[in-house]
């Protein structure tokens, strides 16, 4: 097979935590012909000391301070497009693991379809792979853009290969005649959305398509640079989308829009602040409608003066026929542990402990409940947890633990549970352990309570801890296992 050559472009601020998996699983990629660039953006948590002490031969970019997601990479394509023999450039966040096929897979699909000008593969939430984290991007008449197939069950999506509105932005591969056709990011996005304006340009002034590869498999640690309900985010996502809906969408829709995003805007966002004399965050939506309210004249006079014409409006007709409501999924509570950062509590005895929701089954040696996303205790040394089992015949029985290791790699833990024993080593950052519980055990405390001890392998006196979310015993079938 024909083996074109691939530039890997890595953006990171303050990404040490992700780098090392992130470029591990690069390098570990069945396809060999490609470079790795990376963009720091004035990162202060060690990255580059990092990077240079353990990849040297990594080409590194140093920025004096952020200059965003779209403007970092054009540092790189403006260096490389002219002169350089890359066929494609891959554009990756930090917090990503690639499968080792993730390339090639790739790089075969765009020979079998010389058309597919951006790709894509299927991404699965790194710390529960069993489930999906985009399939390709919706885009609805709003701008408001979602995960196609988010948190559907990996195993039960028969989502094929093929054309999409657009993909996210976590890594994806770009044809080099796509750049010289339609120019580099637009950087006014600063974060969020310059992906998908990629995507738009592509469709509207290109013959190539974007296309998602479902051979091509991506592990990402969703939101793990900003948090799910960061306000920062909400700020960039939000702006980032007005100023997508004035570049991109035809002159005649935009103007009949306005009004309605008006009324939304202050109806449900900016007067509800107002009576709640919340004015912290009545100035923040303010202002981020201020940003769309003083465009919009413009990119209407813009709108009228371009001199480049879209070739092709096949890109319409995908968009989601709504306005401000999508068919993004409701995710179950049972499940929120990786999504959102407030829950109910409840107080019984059950199979799972979670940190902060169910407490009933904590014992000895934990910490109180850490303020942070996502929520969790600290284990201090050793500690112990109680469970109720609802044994069914004939099945496995899996011992899970989430957990997020701060410290050295290689910590070990044992468990104890009866006349059961065993010893795990724990990797580096956040991780799910599983140990197989043997069935005489599980079968054995049915309609008894089941004690779990957990304890710290400590090589000298110093004092051990670890931050765990979850302790769960769960049946092999059971949607809430992680393990694929």
């Amino acid at each position: 097979m024909n083996e074109p050559g691939v530039a890997l472009i890595i953006i990171n601020f303050n990404g040490k935590l992700h780098l090392a998996q992130c470029l591990e699983s690069i390098f570990n990629q069945t396809y060999k012909n490609f470079s790795v660039i990376i963009v720091d953006n004035n990162s202060a948590d060690d990255s580059v000391r990092f990077i240079k002490e353990n990849y040297p031969n990594i080409e590194l970019i140093e920025n004096k301070r952020n200059i965003g997601f779209g403007k970092a990479i054009n540092q790189v394509l403006k260096q490389k497009l002219g002169g350089s023999d890359f066929k494609f450039f891959g554009v990756l966040n930090n917090d990503i693991k690639l499968d080792n096929r993730w390339l090639e897979n790739l790089i075969e699909y765009s020979h079998k379809n010389p058309k597919a000008g951006i790709l894509s593969g299927k991404i699965l939430l790194n710390h529960w792979p069993k489930y999906i984290n985009s399939t390709g991007v919706n885009i609805n008449y709003s701008g408001y853009g979602w995960d196609r197939d988010f948190f559907e069950l990996d195993k039960k999506c028969d989502r094929e290969s093929g054309p999409v509105l657009a993909v996210t932005g976590c890594a994806t591969l770009v044809r080099t005649e796509v750049f010289k056709q339609i120019g580099l990011y637009d950087h006014d996005y600063f974060m969020y959305y310059e992906d998908s304006d990629l995507c738009f340009r592509t469709w509207k002034y290109t013959e190539f398509t974007v296309d998602y590869v479902e051979s091509a498999v991506i592990y990402h640690k969703f939101s793990a640079s900003l948090g799910v309900f960061s306000v920062k985010k909400h700020f960039y996502i939000k702006r980032s989308r007005f100023i997508f809906i004035l570049k991109n969408f035809p002159l005649s829709f935009v103007i009949n829009i306005f009004p309605r995003i008006t009324n939304y805007e202050f109806g449900d966002f900016i007067w509800p602040l107002i009576k709640r004399l919340d004015f912290a965050n009545f100035f923040r939506e303010f202002f981020i409608y201020l940003i769309f309210f003083s465009r919009f004249p413009f990119f209407v006079i813009k709108k009228l003066f371009a001199r480049k014409k879209a070739k092709k409006y096949d890109w319409w007709k995908m968009l989601h026929p709504t306005y401000f409501k999508s068919d993004t999924k409701n995710i179950n509570p049972e499940f929120v542990d990786i999504i959102k950062p407030h829950f109910e509590k409840y107080g019984t005895i059950s199979n799972r402990v979670l940190m902060g929701i169910n407490d009933a089954g904590i014992g000895s040696g934990w910490s109180n409940i850490i303020n942070s996303i996502p929520r969790g205790r600290y284990l201090f040394n050793k500690g112990d947890c109680r469970f109720t089992i609802d044994y069914v015949k004939n099945k496995n029985y899996y011992l899970q633990i989430h957990y997020r290791n701060y410290e050295n790699q290689g910590k070990k833990l044992s468990i104890y549970a009866g006349n059961f024993s065993t010893t795990v080593t724990l990797d580096y950052g956040w991780n799910t352990e599983f140990v197989k519980l043997p069935n005489s055990l599980i079968k054995n405390v049915e309609n008894e309570e089941l004690n779990i001890n957990l304890e710290l392998v400590k090589e000298s006196h110093v004092f051990e801890d670890l931050f765990i979310n979850e302790i769960s015993i769960l049946a092999e079938d059971s949607n809430l296992l992680r393990l694929v």
